[in-house]
């Protein structure tokens, strides 16, 4: 794909840098970074766990479907693709797209670990995605995104790559956000007077750029050498890696073709998957170790059994594309995914009307796949009242006297696989390390 195409059909997910942190190498490519990868999807808007991987039969909590289905271990709330019942076109084909739950599991069940009966103790939206993605409520930890990243990709040029949801870095890492896809290209190719064209002229000449660098180098060690304050020199050796990762950036190799989905109704999920090409060409170009993901609407107090299942269809195929993709692109064996939402629905409808909604509930779920990963597992559970289950520390089974999952706990267990534990010196979690993930 050209660089002009892809600025215009990306521009839904683009990039813009914010000022990275301290670096000291060379301004020769690095051999870039070889994995693993982490994709954390975020459900924005608090998602339903009853309409998807903790059901309950017909009654107050769910009346969109009939009983429940299993696939393997997994249960799974059964119902079909109904484009009609979704409030889609029922001519554009979307049947072939959008995945229900128990088709999802039939494709996917064998590699994911589905934690039940998260407590995320809110229901506020900048709250819960904090605690979801931070493993913290209160305060602003670095996301967990800026962790790995900043431990394993740190000299990268986009090492941690937002497309939304809780991003914050601690100044531990450069983040790379949605916004100006013409900055990404500016700054990988900083000589071509417009790198949009086929066949782009350059400012100067080799030699010139490199007399260039070289006055600029000096310069900045000048400058290094008179700062007085540890901010300045800080601020200095920011300036020093933005300038020393132009080299790594440009080998950012971009999307042959970002994919499409006609007919308008799934523009989201489109918007998902082409940040999912763009994140997967970052982790093949060496360039990123993470990404994060977003895909809305689930934020729903009214038209629930219609607009909740009809997102839950679509993040379920945004998963199944990100699975295949990976697998096509060799990445399956280095790629982590983490899904979770603010927080969860219900348990009971808002109104008898039969564009009832649901309100927000504290309690959720969270879907975690990749190497090592237990896949076919369910870890926790909820009552019949939508309230989490204490867990057995051992089993993970629900036992009385036990411990309630938290976003807390899920984190301990996330920085263990990560390799990221080293983190808990300066951002602890007061949780107990518990077998999540086997």
């Amino acid at each position: 794909m050209d660089r002009r195409n892809f600025l215009k059909a990306s521009a839904l997910c683009s990039l813009s840098l914010a000022a990275p942190t301290l670096a000291t190498r060379s301004e020769a490519q690095s051999a870039g970074y070889g994995g693993p990868y982490w994709l954390l999807v975020h459900a924005g808007g608090g998602w339903d766990p009853r309409f998807m991987f903790d059901p309950v039969a017909r009654g107050d909590q769910n009346r969109l479907y009939d009983g429940e289905g299993s696939v393997g271990n997994i249960r799974h709330a059964n119902f079909p693709i109904d484009l009609a019942q979704l409030g889609l076109d029922t001519t554009l084909g979307y049947e072939t797209i959008l995945l229900s739950p128990g088709d999802f599991l039939a494709k996917h069940g064998g590699r994911i670990t589905v934690i039940n009966g998260v407590d995320t103790s809110t229901n506020n939206h900048e709250a819960g995605s904090r605690a979801i993605w931070s493993g913290r409520l209160l305060g602003e930890y670095p996301a967990f995104g800026a962790i790995v990243a900043a431990a394993k990709a740190r000299d990268m040029p986009i090492p941690f790559i937002s497309g939304g949801s809780y991003d914050v870095t601690a100044g531990l890492v450069p983040l790379a956000r949605t916004g100006s896809p013409d900055t990404l290209t500016k700054i990988a190719y900083p000589h071509l007077i417009n790198p949009n064209d086929t066949k782009p002229d350059r400012y100067h000449t080799d030699d010139t750029v490199a007399r260039i660098k070289n006055a600029r180098a000096q310069r900045l060690a000048r400058i290094r050498q008179r700062a007085g304050l540890v901010r300045e020199q800080i601020a200095i050796d920011q300036l020093d890696h933005a300038r020393l990762a132009t080299a790594d950036l440009a080998r950012l190799k971009l999307p042959a073709k970002l994919m499409e989905i006609a007919g308008g109704q799934l523009d989201d999920l489109e918007r998902m998957n082409r940040a999912t090409q763009i994140a997967f060409s970052a982790f093949q170009s060496g360039v990123a170790a993470v990404a994060t993901l977003t895909l809305g609407g689930f934020d729903t107090h009214g038209d629930h059994n219609r607009n909740q299942a009809r997102q839950v269809t679509k993040i379920l195929a945004g998963l199944d594309y990100i699975f295949t993709e990976a697998d096509a692109a060799g990445l399956a064996g280095k790629l982590y995914v983490v899904v979770g939402s603010d927080f969860g629905r219900g348990p009971i409808y808002n109104s008898l009307n039969d564009n009832a909604g649901k309100d927000h509930w504290p309690v959720t779920s969270m879907i975690v796949a990749g190497p090592n990963i237990p896949g076919n597992r369910v870890v926790g559970a909820t009552d019949g009242g939508q309230q989490a289950l204490a867990v057995d520390r051992g089993s993970l089974t629900p036992a009385s006297g036990g411990i309630t999952i938290t976003p807390e706990i899920v984190h301990t267990a996330l920085r263990k696989v990560a390799g990221v534990t080293d983190a808990e010196s300066k951002f602890p979690l007061s949780a107990p390390d518990l077998p999540i993930f086997g």
